[in-house]
Order: C-alpha cells, then structure tokens, then sequence
C-alpha cells in the first residue's frame, strides 16, 4: 500500500481545499517526494493531517489543546471554517498485501459542534472499523507510518515494551491484537449483560 493522494480543506492552515499528488512507480522505481518552505508555511501541518485522518486522538501529538483547533479558525481576510475535512487515498499495488481493495480512501470530517464523522471508501466507518482496516494495509498512527522530529531518539532511548510495538506492526501482527481486543471487550459486555439478566431474574422470581 502506498500513498497516492491527500486532500485537505479547513484543516489547521489549509483554508481552501488542497490537493497533493504522489507520483506512482515509474520504471520499476519508486521516488521521494519532499515538500520544503519556510517556517510558519505548514509543513508540519501535513503530517498532522496524516496522523489525523488515520485516527489519531491525541491531541499533543497533533499539536493542539481541543478538537476544534485542527479547523481553520480564520484570519483577517478568511473567515473561519466550519469543519475540517482530510482525505488519504492510498494504493494496493503491492503483491504480499493482506487486503483484496484496489484502493483504500480514508476520510475524516470533524465540524465546530464537536461531531467527528469517518469514511471508508465513502461508506460510513466508524474508528474502530478505520483502525482495523489501516492496520491490515500494514499502517498505523503511532508508529513508524509517520515519523516526526524526535522519533527517531525515542525510538532509540524506549522501553523493549515500547519497541516491541514498531516490531509488532512491522511482523503484521497489529491486526490479531486488535482483533483480539474487540473479542475480549465483546465478552467483557456479555458478562455483564449475564449478570443483570440473573439479578432481573433473581428480581421476579416471586
């Protein structure tokens, strides 16, 4: 899987909608893209963007104090928008991928009221669903998919426990844990379910 497209409108500086194209393979060679600019001109807002519509929650990390501060909040001659919309289209054109999708569009909106919507392939999704199918395409948000100043020296000064999370994404093993989390949380709720029906029961009994 790999990155072909990402579409930004509202989000942070991205006050009108932006669309960057990633080159495909050509002669069997893949090339580097690299944005450049000058302070201030939003790069590192692109990697939020990335981090973001894959899902990300932690607001430090997307360098903000609330939610809404990822929309555009306007300047003198903008006004402000009224939602944040980010859209990453990525690729199947690898051989040993997990997924039978020629493409995966991810899509995440968030408007001023605080209500956060996800698309996958313009269906809706719920986060769970986008986590799941992001990490059977071999990506995730927290690990080494987006690298940003510093990782690298935490990578190297981390815990094993902390480490064995970038191997375990590395071996495809991301998708059975979260799997496997889903299935216990699902049997979490069962017990308690079972436990009301018998004190209901217990209850009317008489």
């Amino acid at each position: 899987m790999h990155l072909r497209r990402l579409e930004l409108q509202g989000f942070k500086t991205f006050a009108k909608k932006t669309v960057l194209e990633f080159m495909p393979v050509t002669g069997g060679q893949r090339g580097v893209t690299a944005i450049v600019g000058p302070n201030g001109s939003g790069k590192s807002n692109l990697a939020d963007a990335v981090r973001w519509v894959m899902g990300e929650q932690s607001l430090k990390l997307l360098r903000s104090k609330k939610s809404e501060d990822v929309i555009f909040s306007g300047t003198e001659k903008r006004p402000r928008s009224g939602f944040a919309e980010v859209t990453m289209m990525l690729v199947n054109d690898d051989e040993n991928a997990t997924i039978d999708l020629p493409e995966v569009v991810v899509a995440r909106r968030l408007y001023r009221d605080g209500q956060s919507e996800y698309e996958v392939n313009k269906q809706p999704a719920r986060l769970a669903d986008v986590i799941l199918l992001l990490a059977q395409c071999g990506i995730g948000q927290r690990t080494y998919s987006v690298i940003g100043q510093g990782m690298v020296d935490a990578v190297l000064s981390a815990s094993p426990a902390e480490r064995k999370e970038f191997f375990d994404e590395a071996a495809g093993l991301r998708v059975f844990q979260l799997k496997r989390t889903q299935a216990v949380n699902k049997l979490d709720a069962t017990r308690d379910n079972l436990a009301r029906s018998d004190a209901l029961v217990r209850e009317i009994e008489p």
